[in-house]
């Protein structure tokens, strides 16, 4: 007589979890992950997202639907997409220091060296240069380095003058100040469209 041999029961840990720990990964819950390079890693997280169990932060990258995407979430999710050694610019570093209602990045700005690239990584397009950036409007969150709320400013309002103003309000939140932001023009004066930044930045003045 043939002995029955009951099924192993049913995972009740999620398909995101599984899969972290199928791949000798210890997850961290608090932080944000990208799926595995397989096809069915890559389903089960949509799974996921549409259960309702993750939830997206900026292109593939994703973490548990309970955790708040603050400034270092946001920044460590970006930092699993950006090269080693590239300092995010524009409208990427704006997003990652105030989120909300910014939405995600779509193509990534960064500064970094040797020959500029461009290519895609879990949905978001690098967009690579070697602009020059001062050290000192550099700054470093959760690992990620990139310009400070006042260089950010001053890189959109040069390429996307009417979006300045949107984006002085909510950088004031950021302490971002009239002083901040005078200092990173003084500092890129002579670069290309400064004077229309300035312009457009002096229509209102950030912060006291």
């Amino acid at each position: 007589m043939t002995a029955f041999s009951p099924p192993p029961p049913a995972s009740s840990s999620p398909a995101w979890l599984t899969d972290l720990l199928e791949r000798g990964r210890c997850p961290d819950p608090s932080g944000p992950w990208r799926p595995g390079p397989s096809a069915a890693a890559r389903a089960a997280t949509v799974r996921d997202v549409r259960d309702g169990l993750l939830r997206r932060v900026v292109g593939d990258v994703v973490v548990a639907a309970g955790v708040q995407a603050d400034t270092g979430v946001r920044a460590r999710a970006l930092g699993l997409l950006v090269p080693p050694g590239a300092v995010v610019v524009g409208w990427a570093a704006a997003w990652v220091h105030v989120g909300a209602p910014l939405p995600p990045p779509q193509q990534v700005q960064v500064v970094r060296p040797g020959a500029a690239r461009h290519r895609s990584v879990g949905g978001v397009r690098l967009v690579a240069s070697r602009c020059l950036l001062d050290e000192r409007e550099v700054v470093d969150v959760a690992g990620l380095a990139l310009t400070c709320p006042a260089r950010t400013l001053l890189d959109v309002a040069r390429t996307a003058p009417r979006s300045a103003a949107r984006l002085r309000e909510l950088l004031t939140a950021s302490g971002v100040d009239s002083g901040d932001v005078e200092l990173a023009v003084r500092r890129a004066r002579g670069r290309a469209h400064v004077r229309t930044a300035r312009r457009a930045l002096a229509a209102a003045p950030v912060g006291r």
